[in-house]
């Protein structure tokens, strides 16, 4: 393991500060990019490449300030001490030793192999980050697990979604939402969402015949009478000139068992932020996220 690092270490220390920055750019570049394939391809979380990027970001100043004590600057270069003979099996620390005179005395934590040593356990963090969270969310532990997982719901189990109450002046808007997020819901694998057509029976049994909408004082007593596993309930309410989508997954005792909100901007926004809500409701259901993805290509809206 230490050979392959030293190796690298010398090959970086022969480069200016500019071929560093230029050269760790590229792969954040690339980082990220594979990050974020393998979240859409192996259905990672969402935050993967986000988290990736912050990585990177934060071992930007560690890698110059490297470069700099190491010898990227002519007026900090630090000269080689060693016999180019005698260097075989010397580490880059042992070769580019600093002199008492060089501003950077002293220094020890800034080298080479450190900073490569860093950047491996930034990699295994974020591996062990996205590990912990499947784990959790298949195994139902914490806020993350998924409700199946939890034992909240069984797969297969139907669900009711009520009509969205609209807080705001268009309540075509709201209408919009209900049937994105029903039409959203309706491809999961996991639940089976109650169509329209198959709750009018169950709502006169209910005591509303002939009913026309789904509030939440409906759905909640039809599944009260057991019609039903779960609910999910929202309302859309303006947020400056767009609009902030909330939805909740009520359980049998009407209790809260998971909560999402999205912001869209405007009318335009309104599809892709109800596809994102969805796709979050899918997966604390319990839905794997390559699942949800790989269904989500059809129309929202």
């Amino acid at each position: 393991m230490l050979h392959p690092i030293r190796k690298l270490a010398r090959a970086i220390h022969r480069r200016s500060v500019w071929q560093v920055l230029g050269g760790f750019l590229l792969m954040t570049w690339g980082v990220v990019a594979g990050a974020d394939a393998l979240t859409h391809s192996a259905g990672l979380p969402g935050w993967t490449p986000r988290m990736a990027l912050v990585l990177m970001l934060l071992g930007l100043p560690v890698v110059l300030s490297t470069t700099i004590v190491q010898g990227g600057l002519p007026w900090l270069r630090i000269r080689d001490v060693v016999d180019p003979n005698e260097r075989v099996g010397l580490t880059p620390e042992e070769v580019h030793v600093i002199p008492e005179a060089h501003p950077m005395y002293g220094t020890s934590l800034l080298t080479w192999r450190n900073a490569i040593l860093g950047g491996v356990m930034a990699g295994a963090l974020l591996v062990t980050s996205v590990v912990a969270y499947l784990t959790m969310w298949a195994l139902g532990i914490g806020p993350v697990g998924s409700l199946i997982a939890q034992g909240a719901l069984d797969p297969g189990d139907p669900v009711l979604v009520a009509d969205f109450e609209s807080r705001v002046v268009d309540a075509r808007v709201a209408r919009r939402v209900t049937e994105g997020v029903r039409g959203h819901l309706a491809r999961s694998s996991v639940i089976t969402v109650v169509t329209r057509e198959q709750l009018a029976d169950a709502l006169a049994r209910a005591g509303y015949p002939g009913s026309t909408t789904l509030g939440r004082e409906a759905a909640l007593a039809l599944m009260a009478r057991a019609e039903v596993a779960a609910v999910v309930v929202g309302e859309v309410a303006a947020a400056g000139s767009g609009f902030r989508i909330s939805a909740s997954v009520l359980g049998g005792d009407g209790a809260v068992l998971a909560s999402q909100v999205a912001i869209a901007e405007d009318t335009e926004q309104l599809e892709s932020e109800v596809r994102v809500l969805s796709a979050r409701l899918r997966e604390k259901l319990g839905e794997s996220l390559r699942a949800i993805r790989a269904s989500d290509a059809g129309p929202g809206l």
